[in-house]
């Protein structure tokens, strides 16, 4: 039987650059049963991940959803790590893959990258949400129709394109991502680095002004191994526990912190780094803290469908205490190029 040709999306990202090197360094057989490429924009890019091996397809913008859609067509399983929000991309991502249902008449699979934003709520007393549940993909809708957002609106037509298509489709949904990346080109998450360049520009660290918020957390390494755990299962043939459509939203939050907590993490980064002096935390609105960055929404979400499939995340609370500093370092190394 032929191996089944998967196409990674986003791996000169901060997240598709550590889903390549979880595959690569990877011993559940994922590169023996499949035959790997790697979506790329640039040929400077491609030809550092050819001259190491990997095979790559070029393309010009995902926002040419017909080219998008016809490199899709000669795939079986696409795992899309780029930013959720495209709804147009995500959909040809999905056509393509029906496409090549229809010709070769094989199963496809898809592997959409989205975030738990998603389910967040401004307000405190948020119920804890579980997958795979039937009331999941309903509550989306309602919340959509309440408020759209770009990136939950891509979730409701990943999953209604893959109905409608015949392709399975598995979204990923976590939580703050932390740590430091394991690609070849992007190595850093979107928030921490951001409210650390607002800080370093305020020259001084904000919080929200509840204690109460929660917000989960998980490490860039634990969930790339999410990614190859499903991807592996999908490409060995082990569907059992593996749920798509509807009900394949799978959450990977691995713990917590209050805003308080965060803020103050910063903040002893910075000033450790002697970025600022001033120790005294600013406290702020929601409404006033997202003229800088975005955050400070509620939800509390059970990865239980992920453990159950096999995941096992390996960062501590220790790991989340020591990135403020690491990323700190990142942070100020950045600005000095």
């Amino acid at each position: 039987m032929a191996k089944p040709e998967v196409l990674l999306a986003g791996a000169t990202g901060y997240i598709g650059g550590t889903v390549l090197t979880n595959i690569l360094n990877s011993k559940n057989g994922f590169l023996e049963n499949s035959n790997l490429s790697l979506l790329v924009r640039g040929e400077d890019k491609a030809r550092i991940f050819n001259e190491k091996g990997m095979k790559t397809v070029l393309f010009e913008d995902l926002k040419n959803t017909e080219e998008v859609a016809s490199i899709a067509s000669n795939y079986d399983l696409i795992i899309n790590t780029t930013p959720g929000g495209s709804v147009d991309s995500a959909v040809a991502f999905i056509k393509g893959l029906g496409n090549r249902k229809q010709t070769t008449g094989k199963e496809v699979y898809y592997i959409h990258t989205s975030g738990t934003s998603n389910i967040a709520s401004l307000s405190p007393s948020t119920p804890t949400l579980t997958s795979p549940s039937p009331t999941l993909y309903p509550h989306l809708q309602r919340l959509n129709a309440e408020t759209p957002y770009a990136q939950r609106t891509a979730d409701i037509a990943v999953i209604g394109t893959g109905i409608s298509a015949g392709v399975h489709t598995y979204i990923l949904m976590p939580p703050t991502i932390y740590g430091t990346g394991t690609g070849l080109f992007n190595r850093t998450t979107i928030q921490v680095p951001t409210i650390m360049r607002a800080a370093l520009k305020q020259k001084q660290v904000w919080q929200l002004a509840s204690d109460e918020v929660d917000v989960e957390h998980v490490h860039v390494e634990d969930l790339s191994g999410l990614y190859v755990l499903i991807a592996g299962k999908i490409v060995q043939g082990d569907f059992k526990g593996l749920v798509s459509g509807e009900e394949g939203i799978y959450f990977a939050a691995t713990g917590k912190h209050t805003w308080g907590e965060f803020s103050k993490g910063i903040r002893d980064a910075l000033v450790e780094m002697g970025e600022i002096k001033e120790r005294e935390v600013k406290r702020v609105g929601l409404k006033e803290a997202a003229n800088e960055w975005t955050g400070g929404n509620d939800y509390r979400t059970d990865a239980e469908a992920s453990r159950n499939l096999g995941w096992q995340p390996e960062k501590t609370e220790k790991d989340f205490q020591n990135h403020y500093l690491e990323t700190a370092k990142l942070v100020l190394e950045a600005q000095k190029k």
